[in-house]
């Protein structure tokens, strides 16, 4: 929370309600549910999910964040 009050002041805007609007986003952004999971920091638990290293995770992360969010403007 310190973090996000470094950018606003106003109380209503909390890490949970970021997360929900991030959310909103990637799912209007077409990005699939394993995808908003990884970066939403969630995690099915399976052994896939390590594949291909942190590189790998955080390029294909990336990725669909800018999908989302060009989509989004």
């Amino acid at each position: 929370m310190k973090h996000v009050r470094i950018v606003t002041d106003d109380r209503k805007k909390v890490v949970h309600s970021l997360r929900h609007n991030m959310k909103d986003t990637l799912r209007r952004g077409d990005v699939d549910r394993d995808k908003q999971n990884l970066i939403l920091g969630h995690t099915l638990g399976g052994d896939g999910e390590t594949y291909g290293g942190p590189e790998g995770r955080l390029e294909e992360a990336t990725r669909a964040m800018r999908m989302a969010i060009l989509r989004e403007a």
